[in-house]
């Protein structure tokens, strides 16, 4: 069955970006080895990708810039968005608006076999908790205090979590796996 996982970096004081709204900070991290792999492992497992329209507009400025190249290869991929946004060639984008739970069925079938990753931004992700359409949280933790930002859900979320497991990645950067009950 398919399951709907936000997988996303943190510093140690829960931030996913910095107070400017960059999470190129975390750019080092992403590629320590441990975290590498673990990734490279979750990938695979993932069907379909959901992004936010300002996420997913940052990641195809970047791409047409040739800054970064696209990195959910020809999975499908749906933005949330209340804007025209660019497409990119060679990409399976659905542009959508409206409802998380609407939405989630389709987004779902399109995974086939595989999970849904929640990219982000947070707001989206704090979307799909507040419509209980989130399953797990992956949070991988690194030892860095950014004192303000953006918070893992990007609003004042209330939920319950409970702990599935944590794992040392190396270099004092931890994994810790939540079911979102």
């Amino acid at each position: 069955m398919t399951s709907f996982k936000y997988y996303v970096g943190a510093s140690v004081d829960g931030f996913i970006a910095d107070g400017s709204k960059d999470a190129h900070w975390f750019t080092t991290f992403a590629q320590q080895p441990g975290v590498k792999k673990h990734f490279d492992q979750f990938f695979e497992s993932v069907g379909a990708v959901v992004i936010g329209g300002k996420t997913y507009a940052d990641i195809a400025r970047e791409v047409a810039e040739g800054r970064m190249e696209w990195k959910f290869g020809d999975k499908p991929v749906w933005v949330f968005t209340h804007h025209e946004l660019p497409t990119l060639p060679d990409t399976d984008l659905t542009f959508i608006r409206g409802e998380f739970g609407f939405w989630s069925r389709d987004i779902a079938r399109s995974a086939g076999a595989g999970d849904v990753w929640i990219v982000g931004g947070a707001d989206v992700a704090g979307g799909f908790v507040e419509a209980k359409i989130l399953d797990e949280l992956i949070v991988v933790t690194v030892p860095v205090v950014l004192g303000e930002g953006t918070s893992i859900f990007g609003r004042g979320i209330s939920t319950q979590l409970s702990s599935l497991s944590v794992t040392d990645l190396g270099g004092d950067i931890f994994l810790s796996r939540y079911s979102v009950d």
